[in-house]
């Protein structure tokens, strides 16, 4: 049903496209038509040429589009299209050979356990550190932290969503300070 919808959409999205932008090519090959104008036409020329631009900008744009609806068209399916996907992501990421030390692995194994050993020496040894960092030193002021793993109060919540400015967003969900005000007011109303 969601294929259905979304080859429906596309169409849709197509047939609009051709009604309010029309052959982008064309317009394009009109516009960048080289003659001599007349004193009139001149003008024109300035106009003609933001819309070339403005044309060939949208042509970059749907290229790339073109490109997503076949993917979304064929991406999943069981298609001839779908296993061509697969194989180049497969060969695109395959290691074919690893240059370890004087010797060159070819075999799976041998490269698994080259990598398995390389990131062991980084990552499974400690260190002693040559530095100390003295942080009574950069004269910090100190704060108690002794009830940080409590939970928030009421009026703690209430006090923080004040303090958010109500046009913008405190974290990535797009819900502003305003939305917040809004929904605790009702909450406690």
């Amino acid at each position: 049903m969601l294929d259905f919808k979304l080859r429906n959409t596309a169409k849709a999205l197509q047939r609009w496209s051709a009604k309010q932008v029309g052959c982008v090519r064309l317009q394009l090959a009109i516009a960048k038509e080289s003659r001599s104008l007349a004193v009139h036409e001149l003008q024109l020329r300035g106009k003609a040429k933001a819309s070339c631009l403005g044309l060939a900008s949208l042509m970059r744009t749907i290229i790339p589009q073109r490109s997503r609806i076949t993917n979304i068209a064929e991406g999943d399916a069981n298609t001839k299209y779908f296993h061509l996907q697969g194989c180049h992501r497969k060969r695109k990421s395959h290691i074919d050979k690893i240059f370890a030390g004087d010797s060159i692995l070819i075999q799976e194994a041998e490269k698994a356990n080259a990598f398995h050993a390389h990131f062991d020496d980084l990552l499974g040894t400690s260190s002693a550190r040559g530095l100390h960092l003295d942080l009574e030193e950069l004269g910090l002021p100190k704060i108690d932290l002794q009830g940080i793993d409590f939970c928030f109060s009421e009026e703690e919540i209430w006090s923080a969503i004040q303090e958010i400015h109500p046009e913008k967003a405190p974290g990535p969900d797009g819900f502003t300070g305003a939305f917040f005000s809004r929904c605790l007011a009702n909450h406690q109303g």
